[in-house]
């Protein structure tokens, strides 16, 4: 449990734009949990309930989403237990192998890797809501134009992968 960070209780009351990391961390679980009848009353103890206080219905299995939602939880966790630099995060996960072999074989790059680090900035950026896919895409040499940073640019690129190959590298 020693290498296990889940961050400092207080930690959860960090804001990042509208919300606080326990506020994602709630509504990520729920919605990656939540997916059978068969839990409604987990639903109903995580308050997803109708005006009537009746538990609503189980969220759609959506891979394109559970993998947004996976990357977005394991980014907030980098940023919640310190981890921020690029150099760190690529360690940490390279001990994930297997992840990286098929990302690599099914999407031509390491997605989970990519998608994190985007999310990342999005979080450092305040908007924990942005999802990757519906990211606008840049032409070559708008991001150097504009002075925005190599880690950016990257970012960037993932955004015009998604934006060629659509919810394809999702899956």
């Amino acid at each position: 449990m020693e290498q296990l960070c889940t961050g400092p209780p207080e930690a959860y009351a960090r804001r990042f734009g509208s919300r606080t990391a326990g506020e994602i961390v709630r509504d990520h679980v729920l919605r990656l949990s939540y997916t059978a009848h068969d839990l409604a009353d987990f639903a109903r103890d995580m308050g997803h309930v109708d005006a009537k206080g009746e538990v609503l219905p189980p969220f759609p299995w959506d891979e394109a989403e559970r993998r947004q939602l996976r990357a977005r939880l394991d980014a907030l966790y980098f940023i919640l237990c310190g981890v921020t630099d690029l150099a760190d995060v690529d360690h940490i996960l390279s001990t994930f192998p297997i992840v990286e072999r098929k990302d690599r074989a099914a999407h031509g790059v390491y997605l989970t890797r990519e998608l994190i680090v985007w999310h990342m900035a999005a979080l450092a950026a305040g908007d924990p809501t942005r999802d990757a896919r519906r990211s606008r895409p840049h032409r070559p040499g708008e991001a150097a134009a504009r002075g925005v940073t190599a880690r950016r640019s990257r970012l960037f690129a993932l955004a015009r992968l998604v934006a060629e190959h659509g919810a394809a590298i999702y899956t």
